[in-house]
């Protein structure tokens, strides 16, 4: 089992950190269907509401907002990931996390590394040996900045 999972691995995803796919999920792909958007970079969708009674709005081009205030769009991201803040009708819409605990995995390439070793990539400063000997130097710099 473990040779097939060896050979299977350049089908298998290397990324495991959820924060990667933030906004590429199923939830999110309903919202985003629910509200009528696309995701930039994602699937398109049919409107899952079409909306038939447009005197419940809100405001119309009558009373807008925006006639009096200039002020910047709202990105399709913000819609998405926080529906109920962005939105006048949210409906079928899903509450996304905001972000998944921080993930350092780095997979290894070669298998007869043992399992936990040094890995330059998460610790870029290389790994030193202390000699014997610099006990003794750092003790005698202390007392000769006492005597002094």
């Amino acid at each position: 089992m473990s040779v097939l999972y060896r050979l299977a691995g350049q089908l298998i995803s290397d990324l495991v950190d959820r924060n990667y796919f933030y906004l590429f999920d199923l939830e999110a792909f309903k919202t985003a269907k629910a509200l009528n958007m696309a995701i930039p970079g994602g699937p398109k969708f049919e409107p899952l509401y079409r909306d038939m009674y447009d005197e419940d709005e809100d405001w119309n081009e009558f009373n807008d907002i925006n006639k009096i205030i200039i002020r910047n769009q709202v990105r399709t991201e913000y819609r998405i990931a926080f529906p109920y803040l962005y939105n006048s009708r949210p409906r079928s819409v899903y509450a996304a996390k905001y972000h998944a605990p921080h993930c350092c995995y780095v997979k290894q390439d070669d298998p007869d590394l043992p399992p936990y070793v040094y890995d330059a990539v998460i610790n870029p400063l290389p790994m030193q040996k202390a000699d014997e000997g610099d006990d003794d130097k750092i003790l005698d710099d202390a007392e000769d900045e006492n005597e002094g």
